[in-house]
């Protein structure tokens, strides 16, 4: 039996040493989005520090295409080995399963949180031209002139976030928009052919400060700091209105938590970083940091949120 236990010891020792050695080979970072966005920019920030304290290089892939499920999926069907992770927002991670009817992956069973990165807010965002300075206000016009209010939609992140302030609202008579992308949702906006989104807040933050646009709420549960005078949406009397765009970094279930949370633990040192949080101030997003469990607790509340959303806006899959 002594004979057994050595070689039974001997023959664990390979993956044991493999499991201590990690990271033993280059990482890779897949951005299930075209480079330059806020998904993009946020994930090369962390990824460009993580390489020294890992001691091996940390990759970003971009890999595009169909609202994130391309580059989402490619992670839910790597190793989960901790080599391959996903810079992972809430499209992937919470929406698509409730506007898609068929998914290549499932994020619920085939993804897992490594670390929460950063938030962005929404903003209700207005024309100047319409005249209206609170939520109040707006909701009194667009009640007063059934279906002559638009709101626009780039994707349907944004229109789940209008969709939302819908029904907490208790209904707004107002017409949907869908354009191909924020910039010209943005330039009709300004024309006042369009009378609202509720988009992520530093999109705006140029038009705020010429006038030309007027934010009437946020949409977290806190006020924004760059935008301090800007109640949120709760405060402006949509009870229960809470929602932002966020970036977290995700890994293929299985992954094993002590590499989920070295990961974390040395994205949370990242966050510390004055050039870091500097970074992301520029960007008006807002660092947050914390264990893998925070981030599957958050992804929980995230699907449960958007499903009802879906559900009370009568979505049907597409």
């Amino acid at each position: 039996m002594p004979r057994r236990r050595t070689l039974l010891a001997a023959l664990a020792l390979p993956a044991i040493a493999r499991a201590e050695a990690w990271p033993a080979r280059p990482l890779r970072v897949v951005v299930p989005f075209a480079p330059g966005g806020a998904t993009d920019l946020i994930a090369r920030l962390v990824a460009e520090r993580l390489a020294t304290p890992l001691g091996q290089q940390v990759a970003v892939e971009n890999r595009a295409g169909a609202f994130g499920i391309l580059g989402a999926d490619a992670v839910a069907k790597a190793p989960a080995d901790g080599y391959t992770l996903l810079a992972a927002s809430p499209g992937p991670m919470a929406v698509n399963p409730y506007v898609y009817k068929t998914l290549p992956y499932d994020p619920e069973r085939d993804l897992c949180g490594v670390s929460m990165v950063a938030t962005i807010p929404y903003v209700m965002v207005v024309p100047a031209s319409l005249g209206v300075s609170s939520v109040q206000e707006f909701l009194a016009l667009a009640r007063a002139r059934p279906g002559a209010i638009n709101f626009a939609t780039s994707g349907m992140a944004s229109r789940l976030t209008v969709e939302m302030f819908r029904a907490l609202a208790g209904g707004v008579p107002m017409e949907m928009v869908q354009y191909r992308g924020g910039a010209p949702a943005r330039t009709d906006l300004l024309a006042g052919r369009i009378q609202l989104v509720i988009e992520q807040a530093p999109s705006f933050l140029e038009d705020f400060r010429a006038g030309t646009l007027r934010p009437l709420a946020v949409g977290g549960a806190r006020r924004f700091a760059l935008l301090p005078e800007v109640p949120t949406l709760q405060e402006a009397g949509i009870p229960g209105y809470e929602a932002a765009a966020w970036l977290g970094y995700a890994a293929p279930a299985g992954t094993p938590m002590a590499v989920r949370r070295r990961l974390a633990e040395e994205i949370d040192r990242i966050l510390l970083l004055p050039e870091v949080r500097e970074r992301l101030a520029s960007w008006g997003a807002e660092p947050v940091g914390g264990p893998p469990e925070a981030m599957d607790r958050l992804l929980a509340a995230e699907r449960t949120r958007w499903q009802d959303v879906v559900r009370r806006a009568g979505i049907e899959r597409e």
